[in-house]
């Protein structure tokens, strides 16, 4: 494996589409345009500010060789304590049909690398926005999960020692909450992962079962009712069908396959490939209704615990349970999970304000002790899987080194995982101005394109293709641009660029899709973006490389347009070089205040630029309007050089103005 791992993480602008017309502007010996909003130039911005919104973080892990295998697998997330307000309507635990606002932190969507290593040390260095000052990373040592959240100090993040484990875990317990996490808890430290989050449009859940076998979750979204499959070695989701009903209780039977739900009085039983109901139970004995979990021990008895306490419940005559109550009654918890481990014994959840706990009894006497307690999040369910080490086998398929239960591409030998940017189901987005050399309005919404780039790595941690996923965004004037970027690397490197969208003619490819007569690597997307659109919003470019790169190789992005035919006219980024084919003379001309000679490049005299780029969804401002109109503290961002308001565009109070932007 590699010591130092490169990823760089671009960042960009989200616009939504909104057309309009502009009148077509020659390039020489054009008077400045008459509705050029004026707001702008009033910013004193500082001469060196290029209006960034990343910074680059070197992440060091040290000391973390397997106890277990040969190697260990990281994924490395954004991590910030905000959460995202969702109305939903479920029914909760204790029957109750409720609409509320929950929260959800969507962690598990800002994965930006996955890595396996066998090195005890390495490092990674990212490039993130700026506002982010924590990273979640979850270490998985064959199928035993730990994590931390490592704050950033000085543009620098260490990994010197997760908790020790003296002794082996025999299980490894899963667990669900409403708000859609997935968790593991390690039974005999207490180590609490979040390892996933509910799949768009599924809001969270009170029910989880586990199939030991095939070592699948299960569980009940709480709004949709749908029946959800979570494929543990995969991290993968499937909707088996609709339930119909909501929570509280779930458990899986291994003798019979089945699912066993119940809610009330009622008991189910439920098939795990559809969802549907086979056959219904009323249970008979119960104090209180409400709350609680079923399980199932290892004789095949049936315990189930509510608000009123623990009850054993034996088969009855016509499709009846009979319940005892075995332990006090009404204890001090409201039990909201339980589950065997594979000793036999009883592990019950509960929660106290937002954080969770566990608690062990005893089935017999109904003796309780707390366990674990103040854990991060709450627990809504909890089931056991055994860990079986023979279940994670050490098999390499496509014996590239990394086992199966790591490997993204199980069946290819040429490749093993990949990393994303801005992540893995994250967009970036660019956006320009494109009057230059002469001053826009500062809406920066003519041409605006949504990114997402893929890098896919092999065992060594090489690049074996990248690839390049856009869409166009927004086209604001009758402009015919093209985009491109420049790639600040060895073009000899790459064997091939595909996907690229050429119909005006004023673009030149190499035989291996690059751009032709270019000092550096470069890939032109389109050029002609109305050409482009009249067809599809979506291009895809895939890069593939002679042999596979490092991740120094693939170097820093240089993003740009070419304004209206012209391929020589370029338009970049904030003090970003123009590649071999700009026409020079440009330079200087109307508003523009570049200064090659002293590398200063697409700025205004009041250092203003004609692009920028921040990873968000930004909602774009109304037509004319500049962006200092509609996101309030834009102007005490760019005059403290990125220093105060660094996530100015995001949706927090007295950060917009509604009243001049496009939802």
């Amino acid at each position: 494996m590699l010591d130092i791992l490169k990823i760089g993480i671009v960042i960009g602008i989200i616009f939504s589409f909104n057309a309009c017309t502009k009148k077509l502007e020659p390039i020489q010996d054009t008077p400045k345009p008459t509705d050029t909003t004026l707001t702008m130039g009033d910013l004193i911005v500082p001469q060196d500010f290029n209006f960034e919104t990343a910074k680059d973080v070197e992440v060091s892990f040290n000391g973390f060789k397997s106890t277990r295998g040969e190697e260990v697998k990281f994924s490395i997330y954004l991590y910030t304590e905000e959460t995202t307000p969702e109305e939903i309507t479920y029914e909760d635990e204790g029957g109750n049909t409720i609409t509320e606002t929950i929260e959800i932190n969507d962690v598990h969507n800002n994965l930006v690398a996955s890595l396996v290593s066998s090195d005890n040390n390495f490092s990674i260095n990212l490039t993130i926005p700026q506002y982010y000052e924590f990273l979640y990373v979850v270490r998985n040592d064959m199928g035993v999960y730990t994590s931390q959240i490592l704050p950033i100090e000085n543009n620098k993040a260490s990994f010197n020692g997760f908790k020790s484990i003296n002794e082996d875990p025999v299980d490894v317990i899963y667990g669900v909450n409403g708000g859609g996490d997935v968790f593991t808890i390690n039974p005999e430290t207490g180590d609490f992962v979040i390892i996933d989050q509910y799949p768009s449009g599924q809001a969270g859940s009170y029910t989880c079962a586990l199939d030991p076998i095939s070592r699948v979750l299960y569980t009940i979204d709480k709004s949709t009712k749908d029946l959800l499959a979570y494929d543990i070695d995969n991290g993968t989701w499937e909707i088996r069908g609709y339930t119909g009903v909501g929570g509280p209780r779930l458990e899986y039977r291994k003798e019979d396959g089945l699912l066993y739900f119940s809610t009330g009085k009622k008991l189910k039983t439920i098939n795990p490939a559809n969802g549907e109901t086979i056959s219904t139970y009323t249970i008979n004995g119960l104090h209180y209704t409400g709350w609680g979990d079923v399980a199932f021990d290892e004789n095949g008895v049936l315990f189930l615990v509510t608000k009123s306490g623990l009850y054993r419940c034996d088969v009855g005559a016509n499709n009846t349970y009979d319940a005892t109550r075995i332990s006090a009654e009404n204890p001090p918890f409201n039990f909201t999970s339980m589950t065997f481990d594979s000793n036999g014994e009883l592990w019950l959840g509960s929660n106290s304000g937002g954080s969770g706990q566990v608690i062990i009894m005893d089935q017999v006497t109904g003796g309780w002790e707390m366990r674990y307690e103040d854990f991060p999040a709450q627990i809504n369910d909890l089931t056991f899987l055994p860990l079986d080490e023979n279940q994670i086998q050490e098999v390499d398929s496509d014996n590239d080194g990394i086992i199966d239960f790591y490997d993204e591409y199980p069946n290819d030998g040429e490749r093993a995982y990949d990393t994303y940017t801005p992540s893995i189901y994250g967009w970036g987005t660019y956006a320009f101005e494109d009057l230059w050399p002469y001053e826009g309005d500062y809406d920066f919404n003519d041409l605006v394109l949504n990114y997402r780039f893929t890098h896919v790595c092999n065992q060594d941690d090489l690049i074996v293709e990248t690839y390049m996923a856009f869409n166009i965004k927004n086209i604001g004037g009758s402009f015919r641009n093209g985009f491109g970027i420049e790639i600040d690397m060895d073009e000899n490197l790459i064997q091939s660029v595909t996907g690229s969208d050429l119909t005006a003619g004023i673009v030149t490819l190499n035989a291996n899709g690059l751009e032709a007569n270019q000092d550096k690597a470069v890939v032109i997307l389109f050029d002609d973006a109305w050409a482009t659109l009249s067809n599809t919003d979506s291009v895809n470019l895939v890069v593939s490389y002679n042999t596979p790169i490092s991740m120094d190789d693939f170097g820093s992005l240089n993003p740009f347009i070419f304004i209206n035919g012209d391929r020589g006219r370029e338009v970049h980024l904030s003090n970003q070089a123009p590649t071999s084919l700009m026409n020079n003379d440009l330079f200087g001309t109307g508003d523009d205040d570049s200064n090659p000679a002293n590398g200063r490049y697409y700025k205004t005299a009041n250092h203003l630029p004609w692009g920028i780029s921040i990873i968000h969804d930004f909602v774009f401002l109304t037509e004319k309007s500049a962006v200092i109109l509609g996101y309030n503290r834009f102007d005490d961002w760019a005059e403290s050089g990125g220093v105060d308001y660094v996530d100015w565009y995001k949706d927090q109070d007295g950060n917009r103005n509604n009243a001049y932007l496009e939802y």
